[in-house]
């Protein structure tokens, strides 16, 4: 087995051993937009229960949280699809004797998401500290939706298996 070169398309060998069962991919293709929605359901949710069971500061830190989580989430998607377009478009360029794009706008906005997420921790911290916990649970609010998105996908993968077999 050869390792092919940078630029050259993959070995239709490799490709080809893993088959793509259409069901699992119709599946699994929508994985991005249940997480979006369970986030905002489970933000909804926590917002309601931490506002009624405890305080009304716990509810609007949460909802805080899940809000810059929710924002956090969907601008890391939005940069990883960017990473990757850049990246086979680089690829592309150089195969064709093109040059390479620079790199400084596109890593700017990665640290920045960082940044706004402790700025507004900061804000909370100093300034209404019986915020703080709500914060906290919310900015794992969109973490919980990803993982019951992993879940579920491991049960329809093992359910389309199941029935395949």
């Amino acid at each position: 087995m050869t390792i092919p070169l940078e630029g050259s398309p993959p070995d239709p060998e490799i490709v080809n051993l893993v088959p793509v069962n259409p069901a699992v991919e119709q599946r699994l293709s929508g994985a991005y937009g249940r997480i979006l929605r369970v986030a905002i359901a489970l933000s909804v949710a926590g917002t309601l229960v931490a506002a009624l069971v405890f305080t009304w500061q716990s509810g609007l830190g949460l909802a805080i949280g899940s809000l810059l989580a929710y924002v956090n989430f969907v601008w890391l998607h939005r940069g990883t699809e960017r990473l990757v377009e850049r990246i086979i478009a680089a690829n592309t360029k150089t195969a064709e004797g093109e040059t390479k794009p620079r790199n400084v706008r596109f890593a700017f906005p990665f640290p920045l998401r960082y940044a706004l997420l402790i700025a507004v921790a900061y804000v909370i911290l100093k300034s209404y500290p019986r915020l703080l916990i709500g914060f906290i649970v919310g900015l794992i609010l969109p973490i919980l939706a990803a993982m019951g998105e992993g879940i579920y996908e491991a049960l329809v993968i093992s359910k389309i298996d199941q029935a395949s077999h």
